[in-house]
């Protein structure tokens, strides 16, 4: 698949509303989703209308939105009542009401589908990494350290079948949780410097890798629901109990995220694929205390690092360019999910379309 980008913007949420969502994270009620399904929708549809003022590009030349929207809730496993059973998700910001606010239409709720054909719902970026990023002759992994960190693996002129992905574990959200709690006032670590500051309690760190999370083997999927702020708390407790600075347990937790990765690395790619490359993304590459960890244990596996600017792709928009991709395939009819990285039983078109 071929792609040009012709206009790019991030908009990030304005603090009351992020402050909003990250309260109904932890703890809202039914009202508060209720009500953000609308805001976060109409803040979408504006940031879109902002966006396109600083460019050449009229509305009306706009075929087709792909919105993820924003995650409330995500369940990979299975719930019962009685004879029925499913997993679940929620993914707010309703694609009606920018449709309606737009006058264009809109492709969204992707991963309902895939949890419908048994499968876990995510990564559903795979496919975008499959289509995008394939090489006839490397193997790469395409390694994406979000609020989770995943991977996609491709191997060297793979066919769809040999693709997998899944979430190894922590990205940035819980080393954001960590140094929020610590330090009143700061949402992240910037460029990681408190943690550089720390030492990393490497007892502390055998306990966390030993996290059932992470030593599953894939397909697997996580949140902040696994990986949010109760493990942040109890990290922080634990770290206190051990007399740790607050500096030791950021450098701590920030290893927690690294050495996950290098550990399902070891444990469900290495000995299965002839992996030449991995292709870093997503704000933990701004970490540079996260990113210099990660940048040695990769490089004493002889793995190649990239970043995705090398590959002709801001990684800034690579999640927006994602469900571009993704509704695009949703609109021509053409089934978009991996089961290598979701478990699905089968292939599927994955998104609701809104006219």
């Amino acid at each position: 698949m071929k792609h040009k980008i012709l206009h790019k913007d991030v908009v990030p949420y304005h603090p009351e509303l992020r402050s909003y969502i990250l309260q109904t994270l932890e703890r809202g009620v039914v009202k508060d989703v209720c009500i953000l399904n609308f805001l976060v929708a109409e803040f979408f549809s504006k940031a879109l209308k902002d966006s396109l003022e600083n460019s050449s590009i009229k509305i009306s030349e706009i075929d087709l939105i792909g919105s993820h929207g924003q995650t409330i809730y995500h369940f990979p496993e299975y719930f019962s009542i009685k004879d029925l059973s499913s997993r679940c998700t929620l993914q707010i910001g309703s694609t009606q009401v920018i449709a309606e606010r737009t006058g264009i239409i809109v492709v969204g709720n992707f991963r309902i589908r895939d949890i419908a054909a048994g499968g876990q719902g995510a990564p559903i970026i795979a496919y975008v990494d499959y289509v995008l990023l394939s090489d006839p002759k490397k193997g790469r992994i395409i390694q994406n350290i979000g609020g989770i960190a995943n991977a996609t693996v491709i191997p060297a002129n793979a066919s769809r079948d040999e693709i997998y992905a899944f979430d190894t574990g922590p990205g940035n959200s819980l080393i954001d949780y960590v140094v929020s709690l610590l330090y009143p006032g700061l949402n992240y670590d910037p460029d990681g410097e408190i943690g550089r500051r720390g030492s990393v309690d490497h007892d502390l760190l055998k306990d966390l890798l030993r996290h059932e999370f992470v030593t599953r083997p894939p397909p697997k999927t996580a949140g902040r629901e696994v990986f949010g702020i109760e493990m942040a708390r109890d990290i922080i407790k634990r770290g206190f109990e051990k007399k740790l600075s607050k500096e030791d347990i950021v450098a701590t937790v920030t290893a927690f995220t690294v050495y996950s990765i290098i550990k399902n690395y070891d444990l469900f790619i290495l000995n299965r694929y002839k992996i030449d490359e991995v292709v870093l993304g997503g704000g933990g590459v701004r970490n540079r205390f996260l990113m210099e960890m990660l940048e040695r244990e990769l490089r004493e596996r002889r793995l190649k690092i990239l970043f995705h600017e090398d590959l002709g792709i801001d990684s800034k928009i690579k999640e927006a360019l994602g469900m571009a991709v993704l509704a695009h395939e949703t609109l021509s009819g053409v089934p978009n999910n991996i089961v290598g990285a979701t478990g699905a039983h089968r292939y599927v078109v994955m998104g609701e379309i809104i006219p």
